[in-house]
């Protein structure tokens, strides 16, 4: 009973950590210039990495603690200099995608692999694939073959991310599939608003919310594989929708 309390008070410091930490992040976002976000960003991820290794304690998987990392490292570069540290930046982002997706990959059974032919899996990757194609080609008339070349990196990390969320959710197999949904699409508005945000039209409100989807992604994806169990294939329905 001790130990159960001292964890819960233990989580209970690191929540405090994050929100305070979180709200510091929205008030520079809003008061100060972007490059002070580089103080206190990182904190966030870090109480954030925290939460995590609670949770889960030995059961951690060490692909979503080097994705942790890896953005980390992306947002300090981000907020210290884009321009000049954008192909380390897009190569820091696809791989976090890329290894959050990976992270994903105990919750897709044989399967589930049939239901990326169901016509809903279709036409989310379908719009999924139209916007992702709408802004690369906007950036087109802004950016040279350099930086073309990493702006496609990410876009498809980004789809095979987002795609990879889409199935899971569509397959209906976790009661919290929606947090997932949510981190998906948290984390699809911040790569778009980041786009637009430093090749086309820079706004302090895109700052703020790009500031906030990135936060909320990563915090509900972590709360996703932190809380929820594998269920057995074999007690997994087929579902076709």
């Amino acid at each position: 009973m001790t130990k159960y309390i001292r964890y819960l008070k233990k989580l209970i410091f690191i929540d405090g950590i994050f929100y305070m930490s979180f709200l510091a992040a929205l008030i520079v976002s809003i008061c100060l210039e972007r490059t002070q976000l580089i103080y206190v960003l990182p904190i966030v991820i870090f109480t954030i990495f925290l939460k995590y290794i609670s949770l889960t304690k030995k059961r951690a998987n060490p692909v979503f603690i080097l994705a942790l990392f890896t953005i980390l490292i992306s947002d300090i570069l981000s907020f210290y200099s884009f321009e000049t540290c954008f192909a380390w930046i897009a190569v820091s982002v696809s791989f976090y995608m890329m290894c959050c997706a990976l992270s994903l990959n105990r919750y897709l059974h044989k399967g589930t692999l049939k239901s990326v032919l169901s016509f809903s899996v279709i036409i989310s990757a379908t719009l999924i694939f139209y916007i992702t194609y709408a802004i690369v080609d906007m950036l087109m008339d802004f950016l040279d073959g350099f930086k073309l070349f990493f702006v496609f990196l990410i876009a498809a990390s980004l789809i095979t991310y987002t795609i990879t969320i889409a199935i899971i959710y569509i397959r209906d197999n976790y009661h919290n599939g929606t947090i997932l949904l949510a981190s998906g699409i948290f984390t699809f508005f911040q790569i778009t608003l980041i786009a637009i945000n430093e090749f086309l039209y820079f706004d302090k409100t895109f700052t703020v919310l790009i500031v906030i989807c990135h936060v909320m992604a990563i915090y509900l994806f972590m709360n996703f594989i932190a809380k929820t169990e594998v269920i057995n294939p074999d007690d997994a329905p087929e579902k076709f929708i």
